[in-house]
């Protein structure tokens, strides 16, 4: 099963990753938590909602030993677009693959990673939305990336870690400042 979670920040998408893997920690199967060493904002996935799970992090998907048999990734759009094809190798091997990430970056433009991960077909795609965090509307499909209050719209790199430079909001489309 391959399965493909998607939104803006603070949409859960930590959350509903979790809620797809854990389930499978009481089975007979081998399951493993992974997330880029690029996030910064916590240690092991952490949801906005408080649940957590502690994972094995790496600079790319290639350091990923293959023992396991259901692997939950978050923050995928954080790992370089090469790292898809580890995804496409485990899925032919009959391993079942739980992603999660941004589909969008402050600029709403779709990270490489992402486009490739579409083109594998997942089986299940979640699309989560957030509450804007400008007008409170519970439809909030971006996300805004902001510095002294201002949104930045172009001269950052796709992915930017959240560690405290920059301020995050989720933004509904009517919210959200594009280029």
């Amino acid at each position: 099963m391959f399965t493909l979670i998607l939104g803006p920040m603070k949409s859960g998408k930590s959350l509903e990753l979790i809620s797809h893997v854990s389930p499978h920690e009481f089975s007979d199967k081998k399951v493993l938590y992974v997330q880029p060493e690029a996030n910064v904002r916590e240690q092991g996935i952490q949801s906005r909602a408080g649940i957590s799970a502690a994972t094995m992090r790496v600079h790319s998907l290639a350091k990923v030993p293959k023992d396991f048999d259901i692997i939950g990734i978050d923050e995928v759009h954080m790992f370089p677009v090469k790292d898809a094809t580890h995804i496409d190798n485990w899925l032919r091997s009959g391993k079942s693959v739980i992603v999660s990430g941004l589909d969008l970056d402050y600029r709403a433009k779709m990270p490489g990673i992402i486009k490739y991960i579409y083109q594998l077909k997942p089986d299940r795609i979640v699309i989560k939305t957030a509450t804007c965090d400008v007008c409170k509307k519970y439809d909030a499909r971006f996300t805004q990336i902001l510095r002294n209050e201002k949104p930045i719209t172009s001269g950052l790199p796709s992915v930017v870690p959240e560690d405290g430079t920059y301020d995050y909001q989720a933004r509904c489309r009517e919210c959200f400042i594009k280029q």
